[in-house]
C-alpha cells in the first residue's frame, strides 16, 4: 500500500484494493465453477460473502490473504485429478507471506483438508502431499520477520484480553448477521449433503470457530465457506427450479442487469463526486490535527489508537505517536493500562504522567469514555469541536498558548448518557487567563452553545465587576433592560436603557424600547393629571 501510494497517491491504493478484492473473489468464483457449481448458484454465493467479509474490505494488507485464501481454494477444487499442483503450494506460500501473516490459513486449510481426506478415504499421493506442505510451511517463514511469527499470531490470542478493539470482538447477530446466515446455510448444506466431504468442511469449521471468537477472521471464513453455500445453493435450484429451455439465458440475463445495476450507481456516484479518491472528511478531525501541529502540541500527546494510525503516517518522522493499529509494537502493560485505568481524572492522570503526555486529543468526545478524565486544575481545554477535543496540561511551556486559547468548560463522562459540559465560572487557579478575560469567554461559549440567558448572567457579573467598557458594556446593558422589559420590570428596564444611550447616544433599538418601557407610566401619570385636575363635571361627561 505504501508503494502504491507514493506511485499515485490514494487513487492508486484504491485501484489496488479494488483489484485485490476483484481477484479474491474471481478465484473463489473459479473454485466453485472447479466443482462443478452453476453460475447463478456461484453469484449468489459471492454476493452473500462479500457482504459478510464488507466491514473487512478496507485498504490494509489483509486483502492479499483473502486473494491467498482464494487462490488456495481453487488449487484444492481439483487437485485430486491434477496431483502435480501440489507443488504449487509452497510457490503459493512464499509469495503470500511476503505480504501478511494471515498466510499461516495456507498451512491451516491445506492442513485440515489433508486430514479432511483422511478422513474421507481418499487415496492422496500422501509422500508427495507431506513434502509440498512442509515446503509450504518452511516457506511462511521466508520473510524479514523470520521465526517470529508464531509468537506474533499466539500474541493475538491474548489481546482480546488486554484491549478493547472491535475486530477483536466475539461475533453477534447484531453486528454481523451475515456471518451467521453463511453458518446457518453451510450447516443445513452439510447435514443435507451425502456423502459428506471432511477435506471441505474440516478448514470451514475451523475458521467458523475462529470468526466467532474473534471477527477479524469473519471475511476469511466467508470467503472459505462460499463453495459450501454455492453447493447449497445450487442443491436448491436444481430441486425446486423446472429445467425450462430458456433457464440458463434468464439466469445469464439476471446476472447481467445485476452487474448492470451496480455499473450504474458507480457512474451516478462519480458524477455526484468527480473528485480523485481521497480521504473522507471524516475519517480524522482534520482541524484538529492541524491545530495540534501548528501549535506544538503534537510532541507528547495522547490520541486513540485510530487517529494514531493516521498521523504516523502523516507525521512520520517528525513526529511520534503514542498509539497506533501496530499493537505488538507495544507491550501488554502498556495495552492493559489504557483500558484498565478508569475514567477517573486523577487515575487517568497518572497513567499519562508515565509517559509524560502533556498534551491530548480525543476523537468522538461525545462517546469517548477519556473526554471525561481530564481535571481542569491540571488540564486547560483549548479547542472543542463536535468530532474532536483538545487539552493542554498546565505546563509553562504551554501557558502562552492556554492563555490564548482556553475554554472555560469542564468536561464529563457518564456511561449512560455520553459527554456533558459545564460552565467554569472562574478561572482555575493556574490559569493565565484573567478573570474578566475569563468571564467574556465563557459568555460567547453559552451563546454559542444555545443558552443565552445564563450567557447573560455571566455578562452581568462582569459588568458588575467592572470588566465591561464601550460597545460590550453597551451590548450587556441592553440585553439586560431587554430581559427586564420582558419580566415586567419596566422601571429597571428603563435605567438600563439610560444607560445604554449614555454609551451611544445613536443607538435607535436602545431608544425605541426605553420608549416602550415608558409608555405605561406615562398613561397613568397622565390618568392621574386629569382626575387631580379636571372639573367633575367634564370628567362625568367623558367617562360616560
Amino acid at each position: 500500500m505504501s508503494l502504491a501510494y507514493r506511485a499515485g497517491g490514494f487513487g492508486a491504493i484504491v485501484i489496488v484494493k479494488t483489484i485485490l478484492v476483484v481477484a479474491a473473489v474471481g478465484l473463489v468464483g473459479l473454485a466453485c465453477r472447479r466443482r462443478g457449481l452453476a453460475a447463478l448458484p456461484t453469484a449468489i454465493a459471492l454476493v452473500v460473502a462479500v457482504e459478510a467479509a464488507r466491514p473487512r474490505l478496507v485498504e490494509r494488507p489483509h486483502l492479499v490473504t483473502f486473494v491467498g485464501i482464494g487462490a488456495l481454494l481453487a488449487l484444492l477444487a481439483d487437485i485430486e485429478q491434477h496431483p502435480r499442483r501440489w507443488w504449487w503450494l509452497p510457490a503459493l506460500a512464499l509469495v503470500w507471506a511476503q505480504f501478511h501473516a494471515g498466510v499461516f490459513f495456507c498451512a491451516l486449510v491445506a492442513g485440515l483438508y489433508c486430514a479432511g481426506a483422511a478422513l474421507d478415504r481418499v487415496a492422496l499421493p500422501w509422500r508427495r502431499v507431506a513434502l509440498a506442505f512442509a515446503l509450504g510451511c518452511a516457506a511462511m517463514f521466508a520473510t524479514p520477520a523470520g521465526a517470529r511469527l508464531p509468537r506474533y499470531l499466539l500474541w493475538h490470542t491474548g489481546l482480546g484480553a488486554t484491549r478493547v478493539i472491535d475486530e477483536f470482538r466475539h461475533a453477534d447477530a447484531w453486528n454481523d448477521p451475515w456471518f451467521f446466515v453463511l453458518v446457518a446455510i453451510g450447516l443445513v448444506t452439510a447435514i443435507a449433503r451425502r456423502p459428506r466431504r471432511w477435506r471441505e468442511l474440516l478448514p470451514i469449521a475451523v475458521t467458523a470457530w475462529l470468526a466467532a471468537r474473534s471477527v477479524r477472521f469473519v471475511a476469511e471464513f466467508a470467503f472459505l465457506s462460499a463453495p459450501l453455500v454455492a453447493d447449497g445453493f445450487d442443491g436448491l435450484l436444481r430441486a425446486h427450479v423446472p429445467r425450462l429451455v430458456g433457464a440458463r439465458l434468464a439466469a445469464t440475463a439476471a446476472m447481467g442487469a445485476v452487474a448492470a445495476s451496480l455499473f450504474g450507481v458507480i457512474i451516478a456516484e462519480r458524477l455526484a463526486d468527480p473528485a480523485p479518491p481521497r480521504l473522507a472528511a471524516d475519517v480524522v478531525p482534520f482541524d484538529a490535527i492541524d491545530f495540534v501541529t501548528t501549535t506544538g502540541l503534537r510532541a507528547r500527546m495522547f490520541h486513540d489508537l485510530d487517529v494514531g494510525c493516521y498521523l504516523a503516517w502523516q507525521g512520520w518522522p517528525r513526529w511520534q505517536v503514542f498509539e497506533d493499529a501496530r499493537l505488538p509494537a507495544y507491550p501488554d502493560e502498556f495495552h492493559r493500562a489504557l483500558d484498565g485505568t478508569p475514567n477517573d481524572p486523577a487515575a487517568f492522570d497518572a497513567l499519562l504522567r508515565r509517559w509524560d503526555v502533556d498534551a491530548a486529543l480525543i476523537v468522538e468526545p461525545g462517546t469517548n469514555r477519556r473526554s471525561g478524565s481530564f481535571d481542569p486544575d491540571e488540564w486547560a481545554l483549548v479547542w472543542r469541536r463536535p468530532s474532536a477535543l483538545v487539552f493542554a496540561r498546565r505546563t509553562p511551556a504551554h501557558a502562552a498558548l492556554i492563555a490564548a486559547r482556553e475554554i472555560p468548560l469542564h468536561i464529563t463522562f457518564r456511561w449512560e448518557d455520553g459527554m456533558h459540559t459545564a460552565p467554569l465560572p472562574s478561572p482555575p487557579a493556574r490559569s493565565p487567563v484573567s478573570r474578566c478575560e475569563w468571564q467574556r469567554r465563557l459568555a460567547a461559549v453559552l451563546d454559542g452553545d444555545g443558552d443565552p440567558d445564563r450567557a447573560l448572567d455571566v455578562r452581568a457579573d462582569a459588568l458588575a465587576a467592572g470588566c465591561l467598557s464601550g460597545r460590550d458594556e453597551a451590548d450587556a446593558r441592553f440585553y439586560l433592560g431587554a430581559r427586564l422589559q420582558r419580566d415586567g420590570q419596566l422601571a429597571r428596564a428603563a435605567v438600563e436603557y439610560d444607560r445604554v444611550l449614555a454609551l451611544r447616544p445613536d443607538d435607535t433599538r436602545a431608544r425605541t424600547n426605553r420608549a416602550w418601557a415608558l409608555l405605561p407610566s406615562e398613561i397613568s401619570r397622565a390618568i392621574a393629571d386629569l382626575v387631580t385636575h379636571a372639573n367633575p363635571r367634564v370628567l362625568e361627561g367623558t367617562l360616560r
